[in-house]
């Protein structure tokens, strides 16, 4: 019988694998990462660029070529992608959310897949609601002397209805894959390999 296998010695093929977790682990730090990134842009100028919602989807792609075992099968991730932009633009279409959240919060649905997606949704309302709660404090007791100018903050003392779902969107996402397990897994396989 012909094996149809790469032949790498067992030692070899370890250390390949490992070489695998390891691209997965830093890709999934550095989507966390832009995570934070959306949030502080968001709460700076209400604004996500397109170039945050690029880099989720570009390391969920090659996190998935590269480590597909690390992940469940991929019309579950592709399921959550198509879920939360039917989610995301009819709130972008009623006004409840902008452009660059609809984009940002789809592009991190890839991550959390079918399974985390009911996760995901139900802290990034939560997260919402309380971002929401803030925006109005501010609109009316306008607790800060001089914010940023742009800044929500700014924007929501002079009177402006705004809130940086994308604060939401990515506690949301960080909840979901703590709670999917995503990022424990990782961590551990990274630890396995590391001692």
């Amino acid at each position: 019988m012909v094996s149809c296998e790469y032949p790498l010695r067992p030692s070899a093929r370890a250390f390949s694998n490992g070489l695998w977790i390891m691209l997965v682990s830093l890709l999934l730090v550095i989507v966390l990462v832009t995570t934070v990134l959306a949030c502080v842009s968001d709460v700076m100028s209400l604004r996500i660029p397109n170039l945050y919602s690029l880099i989720v989807i570009a390391a969920f792609g090659l996190a998935f070529v590269a480590a597909p075992d690390a992940f469940d099968v991929w019309w579950e991730y592709v399921g959550a992608f198509g879920l939360m932009f039917a989610i995301t633009y009819i709130m972008f279409l009623f006004g409840a959310m902008g452009g660059g959240d609809s984009k940002f919060g789809t592009a991190l649905a890839l991550w959390v897949g079918l399974h985390g997606l009911l996760a995901y949704v139900f802290w990034m309302a939560v997260v919402g609601g309380i971002v929401g709660g803030l925006s109005l404090y501010f609109k009316k007791k306008k607790p800060f002397a001089a914010p940023r100018p742009g800044s929500w903050v700014a924007q929501v003392q002079e009177g402006r209805n705004a809130v940086p779902y994308g604060i939401a969107i990515g506690v949301g996402g960080w909840l979901a894959l703590l709670q999917t397990g995503l990022i424990t897994h990782q961590l551990g396989e990274l630890f396995k390999i590391i001692h």
